[in-house]
């Protein structure tokens, strides 16, 4: 199978919502609760100041998917900073269409992603994986990927909105 990973373009971010939507569906969350638009990664990724930075994967036509669709997979990154390392790469979302796993594409994107942050001085790439998905995480550490939740027990913590809004209400900035 013949597949090539680019960055993304504009005109991808339509494919793009459809496969975060597409995903949003594996861990059952409701469509209409994805914050996310083309607009908005739009204007975070292509606009003055991009806050993310993307590689979509895309077969030819003659190998398009079941539902007629070309861009299969995709991922998303944004540059982050740990006071101990330095410079790093989180890797968000790492997707590939379920009928065209197994065919390197998912190790293309994520080996793309990571020369992409080589080449701009990241001592190191970071990205969360569901505990409810062991096959992600096997894949993760297959390329290399050390489970600090094992290794260091470390947890990650999310604060929703409202939380953020009632922190930043108690700032004194």
């Amino acid at each position: 199978m013949g597949f090539v990973v680019r960055p993304c373009a504009v005109k991808d971010l339509k494919d793009i919502m459809r496969l975060v939507e597409e995903i949003a569906v594996i861990y059952n969350i409701p469509v209409n609760k994805v914050a996310t638009s083309v607009e908005v990664l739009k204007k975070h990724g292509f606009g003055e100041k991009p806050r993310f930075e993307c590689f979509v994967a895309e077969v030819p036509p003659e190998q398009k998917s079941k539902e007629g669709h070309t861009l299969i997979g995709y991922v998303l990154s944004a540059y982050t900073y740990n006071t101990w390392r330095g410079k790093n790469l989180y890797m968000d979302n790492l997707y590939v269409m379920p009928e065209f796993r197994g065919r390197r594409i998912g190790k293309t994107l994520a080996s793309t992603a990571a020369m992409a942050a080589w080449q701009k001085g990241c001592t190191q790439l970071r990205m969360h994986a569901s505990a409810d998905k062991p096959e992600n995480i096997e894949f993760l550490k297959r390329q290399g990927g050390e489970n600090l939740t094992e290794t260091e027990d470390w947890n990650i913590l999310r604060f929703y909105n409202p939380v953020l809004r009632g922190m930043a209400a108690q700032s004194k900035f």
